[in-house]
C-alpha cells in the first residue's frame, strides 16, 4: 500500500476517467495531489471516502501522509467491502477499481466512481448530486438502485429489482421508499413538503442512512413486500388473455388446424391500417399482409440467406378453405409444400418456431397496442403543440435551437402541423451509452389534425446507426407495429413525461415573458 503523487501513477488510471482527461486538459492540474494506491485485491469493512485513512492505515510512507492532499484511491485488483459511503456529496475522494467491486451498500456522491469490471451491490446503491459520476465498464447489479439530485449514471447496463431515479419519476409517492427502506431514514408526511416533491431525497435522509451503515446495520427492509418491476412485468404478461389455442404443429394435420389461428391473426393485423406490416426476429424479416386490393392475406418469413416461408389460405380440391405453407431454400429454388413427402424435419421445426413467435407477438402486441391507444391521446399531443412555448419559442424544426428542449434528462423535440408533412409530432429522446452522443427516441404522431382517431408510434433505437436492429437509422425514425410489443409497453411508460415537461416549461416561459 502506497501514498503516491498522481503524476507518478496517472498512467495506471483509465484514459477516459475524469481524473485523467481533466488533468491533461488543464496542464497537470492534479499532478501534485496524492493517491492511495494498492496493487492487489482488497477486503475491507467500511470505507468512508471522506476519511479513507481510517480504513487504509498501513501506508508504507507514513511520513508523507497529508490527508488533505488525498484526492483519489486506486486499487489495481478487486475490492470487497461491507459499506462504502461519504457524507460530503459536493466533493469527495475518487475511487478507481481496476477489477470488480462488491459491497453490501454504497452511498456516494461528489466524486467519480470508476470500475473497470463489474459492480455488485447486495442491498442499496445510492448516488447523489450532479457532482458525482458512476462509470462501470462491466455490469452493475443491485437490489435497490437510487440516483438523486442529478447524479450521473448509465442505466443500460444496470440491473436492479427496484429503481428510485429522480429523472425517471413523475410522482414521488412515499409508498415505494417506504416499502424498501427502514423507517429510521424516512421522513414523515409532516416533515416533507407534500406540495413540492421533486426528488426522492424529499423522503430519504441520506445522513441518517450513512450513520446506520456505520453501525453495520441494514437500511433495507429484510422482508420487502413490494414487487420488483421485472416481477410486475412478468405478472402482466401472464395475465394477458389467451387469444390463440393449440399453436404447436408437427405434421400436416396439426398445421391445418391452425386455420382459425390464422384468421384471428389477420383480425389483429387489421388493427393497423397499413397493408405492409413487418418486424424482425433473429435473421428473419416477418411480413404480415391482410386481405386487400394488392393481394390475399398472408404471412411471409424471409431469412437473410434467401430462404422464405409463405403461409396463406387456399382452396382445396373440395373447394374448402385450408391453410397452406410453402417454402423455398434460396432465391434460385422453387416453392414447395412444407409438408410434402421428403421435406426434412428442420423446415417444419423452423416454421413452427416462427409461427409461434408471430402468434405470441400478436397476442401481446394487441394487448399493449390497445393500452397505447387508451393512454396516448392525439388531442393531447396537438394541445401541447399549440402551447405558447411551442408556437412562439420552439417553432422551427430546421433550427436546432428552436426545435427541442431538455427536461429531467430527456430531450423533447417538437414538429408543428405542416412541418415535414406531419399533422404534428412530439419526440422523446434519451441519451444512449455510447462513445459519441447518441439517443434512442419515441415519436408520438396524431393520424390527422381534425378529429384525430389515434397516435401512431415511431421509434429510432440509434440516431447514429450504432445498433444492429431494424430501428437504427441516421437521423431516421421508423414506424412501429404492434408485433414489437416491448416498444409499445415502454412508450406507454415514457408518454406521461410529455405532460409534465411541457406544462412545466410552458409555465416557466410565460413567467419569463411577463417579467
Amino acid at each position: 500500500m502506497q501514498y503516491i503523487q498522481f503524476k507518478e501513477i496517472k498512467h495506471k488510471f483509465p484514459k477516459d476517467s475524469w481524473l485523467c482527461w481533466r488533468n491533461e486538459k488543464h496542464d497537470g492540474e492534479f499532478d501534485e495531489d496524492w493517491v492511495i494506491y494498492l496493487n492487489h485485491d482488497v477486503e475491507l469493512q467500511n470505507l468512508n471516502l471522506d476519511e479513507p485513512f481510517i480504513a487504509f492505515n498501513a501506508i508504507e510512507n507514513q511520513d508523507k501522509i497529508n490527508e488533505e492532499g488525498c484526492f483519489a484511491i486506486l486499487i489495481e485488483g478487486n475490492l470487497t467491502a461491507k459499506n462504502i459511503y461519504n457524507y460530503e456529496s459536493d466533493g469527495s475522494i475518487c475511487l478507481c477499481v481496476l477489477g470488480n467491486l462488491e459491497a453490501d451498500n454504497i452511498i456516494v456522491g461528489g466524486q467519480e466512481l470508476y470500475i473497470t469490471g463489474n459492480l455488485t451491490v447486495r442491498d442499496c446503491f445510492w448516488g447523489n448530486y450532479n457532482h458525482g459520476d458512476l462509470i462501470i465498464q462491466g455490469e452493475t447489479k443491485a437490489q435497490v438502485f437510487v440516483a438523486t439530485e442529478g447524479y450521473h449514471y448509465k442505466k443500460e447496463r444496470i440491473s436492479a429489482d427496484f429503481f428510485l431515479c429522480d429523472e425517471e419519476e413523475e410522482d414521488f409517492d412515499r409508498t415505494l421508499p417506504a416499502g424498501l427502506f427502514t423507517e429510521e431514514i424516512l421522513y414523515t408526511e409532516d416533515e416533507a413538503d407534500i406540495e413540492n416533491l421533486f426528488t426522492w431525497n424529499d423522503w430519504l435522509s441520506r445522513s441518517t442512512a450513512i450513520k446506520i451503515l456505520e453501525t453495520n446495520s441494514s437500511i433495507i427492509k429484510k422482508d420487502i413486500q413490494l414487487l420488483s418491476k421485472e416481477h410486475q412485468e412478468h405478472l402482466e404478461l401472464a395475465a394477458i388473455p389467451k387469444y390463440f389455442e393449440e399453436t404447436v404443429f408437427n405434421d400436416l394435420a396439426s398445421f391445418l388446424s391452425q386455420l382459425e389461428n390464422f384468421q384471428k391473426l389477420m383480425a389483429i393485423v387489421k388493427l393497423h391500417k397499413e397493408v405492409y406490416q413487418h418486424y424482425v426476429f433473429e435473421d428473419y424479416e416477418i411480413q404480415l399482409h391482410p386481405d386487400s386490393e394488392d393481394g390475399q392475406a398472408h404471412v411471409m418469413f424471409t431469412h437473410s440467406s434467401g430462404c422464405i416461408f409463405f403461409i396463406c389460405i387456399v382452396e382445396n380440391e373440395n373447394n374448402r378453405e385450408v391453410l397452406s405453407a410453402v417454402y423455398r431454400e434460396n432465391e434460385d429454388a422453387s416453392f414447395v409444400n412444407v409438408f410434402q413427402q421428403g421435406t426434412t424435419l428442420h423446415y417444419i421445426t423452423s416454421l413452427n418456431i416462427l409461427w409461434n413467435d408471430v402468434l405470441t407477438r400478436a397476442e401481446r402486441g394487441a394487448y399493449f397496442y390497445n393500452k397505447f391507444l387508451e393512454t396516448v391521446k392525439p388531442t393531447e399531443i396537438i394541445s401541447y403543440l399549440n402551447l405558447p412555448i411551442v408556437q412562439e419559442k420552439y417553432n422551427n424544426y430546421q433550427d436546432a435551437d428552436k426545435n427541442n428542449f431538455w427536461y429531467n434528462g430527456y430531450c423533447f423535440l417538437m414538429r408543428r402541423y405542416g412541418e415535414r408533412g406531419l399533422v404534428g409530432s412530439i419526440d422523446i429522446g434519451k441519451e444512449r451509452d455510447a462513445e459519441i452522443f447518441d439517443m434512442r427516441t419515441y415519436c408520438f404522431r396524431p393520424d390527422q389534425l381534425e378529429n384525430p382517431e389515434k397516435c401512431n408510434l415511431f421509434y429510432a433505437s440509434s440516431q447514429e446507426e450504432l445498433t444492429n436492429d431494424s430501428y437504427s437509422g441516421n437521423g431516421k425514425v421508423f414506424k412501429v407495429f404492434l408485433y414489437d410489443w416491448e416498444l409499445f409497453r415502454e412508450s406507454i411508460e415514457w408518454y406521461p413525461k410529455i405532460g409534465k415537461a411541457f406544462t412545466a416549461m410552458n409555465e416557466e416561459y410565460l413567467e419569463e415573458k411577463n417579467i
